[in-house]
């Protein structure tokens, strides 16, 4: 799941991702996403890759929640039947 750009404070730390021209906290549909992967994977360990990051590269063979390249899956679809 592609969560944007990665915004810096003036610490270096990220203080927040936007993706496109909205704060991610103003795109429902990608925040309700957010959430049910986030349950769906509970038990797993999740990454997150910013550009520079070693494995960000190999992302291409993944399919993206939310993307519009052939093969990914629509916010729509990945939420239909979710009740969170």
């Amino acid at each position: 799941m592609a969560l944007g750009t990665a915004y810096r404070l003036g610490d270096q730390r990220i203080g927040y991702f936007q993706d496109g021209y909205t704060a991610n906290s103003d795109q429902p549909e990608l925040t309700r996403a957010l959430w049910k992967f986030l349950a769906d994977h509970a038990r797993h360990p999740l990454r997150v890759l910013l550009p520079d990051t070693p494995g960000y590269d190999d992302l291409d063979q993944f399919r993206e929640i939310g993307g519009d390249e052939r093969g990914d899956v629509s916010f729509a679809e990945y939420l239909d039947g979710w009740p969170g």
